[in-house]
């Protein structure tokens, strides 16, 4: 079987994904074609054949639900297995030597069952995804579970739980402003940071879109709260990112995303943002986006102030 190879470009990371066991871009995020570039690769990622996976895929992979771990043999590399089976390493990631592998059956052929098909690609998704965050995660960055709109030029990430809404504001803005509406990307650039679309869209499958702009503005969503929005103070929006934040499992990874989003909402101004069902977003937003645009952003006083 030939190799095949693709250069992706995900959050300002460049990553390239080779494979010994055939074609492996049916199984990656339905949008990854969207990030595929050219140029020279900062990691590589290596899909290779192991013959106990193609055996039993069905034991290996389902139910697909995976994690990362650090690794005992190799200080400073990771172990990716499957969350409820520890111990049953099925790849390994090495930031430093910026490369990764994971065992694979050969994906050609026919799929016994088609949870073998759904455990396979939720693998080689979660694998991806890993790799990406640990490189973020180095660079003073990461994805956050958030939607983001580009507004004016400028990036604004609406973050919060399953359920608090994300997919629901980004449709009522005009697809060509949303860069993703479950998870997106934000890294350090020169004179602050910038946000990214990402490959992976909510369950409902929606629109994501390549390329960053300059992050203006940080959103909570809280749809318990009172309707408006309101500045947030950095230590309580701290708290509530990296509460939301992508956990991968590993052991200094909480002391990494505190430190991570520590510095963001120090620099980035945070708001917490309610609306009701049905009404539409941009008409809260306006107030706010004014004075981000002006450079005047509203900070936390005495009074939270509602718009």
């Amino acid at each position: 079987m030939s190799e095949w190879a693709a250069v992706y470009e995900v959050a300002g990371c460049s990553l390239e994904i080779r494979s010994e066991v055939g074609d492996p871009s049916p199984l990656l995020p339905p949008h990854m074609g969207l990030f595929r570039r050219g140029g020279e690769p900062l990691f590589t990622v290596e899909f290779v054949h192991d013959e106990a996976a193609q055996a039993d895929p069905l034991r290996f992979f389902y139910h697909p639900q995976f994690r990362v771990i650090d690794s005992e043999e190799s200080p400073g590399s990771y172990v990716f297995e499957k969350r409820y089976r520890p111990g049953w390493g099925l790849g390994s990631i090495d930031p430093q030597g910026r490369t990764a592998r994971l065992g694979l059956p050969f994906l050609e052929g026919p799929w016994r069952l088609p949870q073998e098909e759904e455990g396979v690609a939720e693998a080689v998704s979660s694998f991806v995804r890993a790799c990406l965050q640990l490189v973020l995660l180095e660079r003073g960055g990461s994805v956050l579970h958030a939607a983001g709109l580009i507004l004016e030029g400028n990036g604004y990430a609406f973050s919060g739980r399953t359920g608090s809404g994300k997919t629901t504001l980004a449709r009522q803005f005009p697809v060509a402003s949303v860069l993703g509406d479950d998870m997106v990307a934000f890294s350090p650039s020169e004179g602050g940071y910038r946000l990214y679309g990402t490959p992976w869209a909510g369950r409902e499958g929606g629109h994501v879109s390549y390329g960053g702009v300059p992050l203006r503005a940080l959103f909570l969503l809280r749809p318990w709260r009172k309707r408006g929005v309101v500045p947030v103070r950095p230590a309580e929006a701290l708290g509530e990112l990296a509460a939301d934040a992508p956990r991968l499992g590993f052991q200094e990874e909480e002391q990494r995303l505190i430190d991570v989003f520590s510095r963001l909402v120090e620099e980035i101004p945070v708001y917490g943002l309610s609306w009701r069902l049905g009404e539409k977003v941009a008409g809260l937003l306006e107030g706010v986006l004014a004075r981000e645009k002006e450079s005047e952003p509203l900070r936390p006083g005495g009074k939270e102030r509602v718009f």
